[in-house]
């Protein structure tokens, strides 16, 4: 039969849960070793407290039976109630029995009576629990029963004491009686000895088998203690020693260049994660190979892909300028102009975009917020891109819900995010419509701007969705492409966003088109990440 507890979930367990159920483990026992230790003080020290409760009883007692013969010879007043004032002690413990005793008892009545047999207030309610919880255990039951005892025979002395004053303030005083009453005295101090005597001797037996009781329970708690955080310590660091070398050997070789090699899996816990964690670096050190082979083509493609459009736009400058050395006609002089003019704004276009990425890479883009009418700033750049879309017959139309809107943001940093979404989705689209537009929203306790640029272009396939923003990439590659461009529009676009605290997204068919989103906050939010 298999045991109830298995060390193999033990084992299977993660590192962490296996340290918790070591230090849990141990801490339970140390806690009940701690408990057992706390029950023995307070145990302990409500024994000490009946003890010297005992001794205050005991002393009333006698200070009583000396003040009751001093009035027996004085017939002072002031001695019969020194008398009344000690008996005051044993009658508050007397009143705390009987409240005890009760199923349910008023524990302010117990209190009060403890009070005035003169028990220190820290000690009244270990008394009370002692007394309550502890009865039935042989020595508190037998020092309770001398209590009774002394309870009755205490009682007698009363009525020695009210006999006693009842004869001195008669008006036919008889001496006789006096001396007789005052004889009953002794006896009854007497047994009160003997039962205080038992009463101090049964708690003192009682908190001596206690205290044994309590060493042999610390005792074995501390050696469980001890025992078992061995015992659990050793099986655990044995399973993570083996885990820890396999991982040394397989992680040697891998090293060593032999990426087939993979770390064996023993346990699911932290050093099986650290495994596999192994295991999975390899496989994406082969991937990482792959991807640095990848971007070493991807570097080959952009340096020709930069060559071609930093040298197109440069032969049409150098070409045209040489033209316009060797002709005299001004209407061929103005054509020639406008190619230089149109090569030197691409080459323009093309540093910029080189230029800005490299500073917001750099963190050196500063960014100066001010007041900006953005309707206004939208129509200017629909404004400067409608003779391209007129170029190509495309109708380019613009709506909003607002016809002024001041936000607080970086005026540079609208131009290009407006200036690149518009200028690709007119790049884009061969035939159809660009269509810019603006709405307001509030979320999150936040106003924001959102701008739509949709264009029924060629559209992007879903997996290059997230390529387009990335620096030098494009939906198609290499100078054989439909479109030329060097891939940093959308990059810089979104870098300009987040710099700006918004986001852009994209949703997009393939040949059906385009929808650009972004969403910027009304007021100044500088995000550096």
């Amino acid at each position: 039969m298999k045991n109830i507890f298995s060390f193999d979930r033990l084992k299977n367990i993660s590192i962490s849960k296996k340290l918790y159920f070591i230090v849990g483990t141990m801490a339970v026992l140390i806690i009940v070793e701690l408990l057992t230790l706390w029950f023995a003080i307070h145990i302990l020290s409500s024994v000490r407290a009946f003890v010297g409760a005992e001794g205050l009883w005991s002393k009333a007692q006698k200070d009583a039976s000396y003040y009751l013969q001093k009035y027996s010879r004085t017939h002072n007043e002031e001695d019969y109630k020194s008398y009344l004032r000690f008996m005051a002690v044993p009658a508050g413990d007397h009143k705390t029995r009987l409240e005890l005793e009760k199923t349910e008892p008023n524990m302010d009545i117990a209190r009060q009576g403890f009070i005035e047999g003169k028990i220190h207030p820290d000690d009244i309610d270990g008394m009370i629990k002692l007394f309550r919880r502890f009865s039935d255990i042989y020595y508190i039951n037998k020092a309770i029963l001398c209590w009774i005892q002394g309870d009755s025979i205490i009682a007698k002395l009363t009525v020695v004491g009210e006999k006693l004053h009842t004869e001195i303030n008669s008006k036919n005083i008889s001496e006789a009686n006096i001396v007789k009453i005052t004889e009953e005295i002794d006896p009854i101090n007497q047994q009160l000895t003997i039962i205080e005597d038992n009463f101090s001797y049964t708690l003192g037996e009682g908190s001596r088998w206690l205290e044994n009781l309590i060493l042999k329970l610390l005792f074995s708690v501390a050696l469980s203690v001890e025992i078992t955080g061995l015992f659990l310590s050793i099986s655990v660091s044995k399973g993570i020693t083996k885990g820890l070398n396999e991982i040394n050997r397989a992680t040697r070789r891998i090293s060593e260049g032999d990426l087939t090699e993979r770390a064996k899996i023993f346990l699911t816990d932290e050093i099986g994660e650290v495994a596999g964690a192994v295991n999975k670096m390899t496989e994406d050190l082969i991937e990482s190979k792959k991807h640095a082979e990848e971007m070493y083509r991807l570097k080959s493609s952009f340096l020709a892909n930069m060559s071609h459009e930093l040298r197109t736009p440069l032969v049409g400058i150098l070409g045209f300028s040489e033209l316009l050395t060797t002709t005299s006609d001004l209407g061929k002089v103005h054509e020639f102009s406008e190619f230089i003019n149109f090569s030197g704004k691409r080459l323009m276009e093309t540093l910029n975009l080189i230029l800005d990425i490299s500073r917001i890479e750099a963190g050196e883009t500063k960014l100066q917020f001010e007041e900006i009418d953005i309707i206004d700033k939208i129509e200017e750049t629909i404004n400067l891109f409608s003779i391209s879309a007129k170029n190509k017959n495309l109708k380019l139309t613009y709506e909003s819900s607002v016809s002024k809107l001041i936000i607080v943001s970086d005026a540079k940093g609208i131009d290009s995010i407006l200036s690149n979404l518009i200028n690709n989705a007119i790049k884009f689209t061969s035939d159809g419509v660009v269509k810019i537009k603006v709405n307001t929203m509030k979320e999150e306790n936040s106003n924001w701007i959102v701008i739509d640029v949709v264009d029924t272009g060629i559209g992007i396939v879903e997996k290059d969705m997230d390529m387009i923003f990335q620096e030098f990439r494009q939906a198609s590659e290499g100078l054989s492409r439909s479109f030329e461009g060097t891939g940093l529009g959308l990059s810089v676009t979104k870098k300009y966003v987040n710099l700006l605290g918004g986001s852009i997204s994209v949703a997009s068919t393939l040949g059906k088109g385009s929808n650009f989103t972004v969403k910027l906050p009304l007021e100044a939010v500088h995000h550096l990440g």
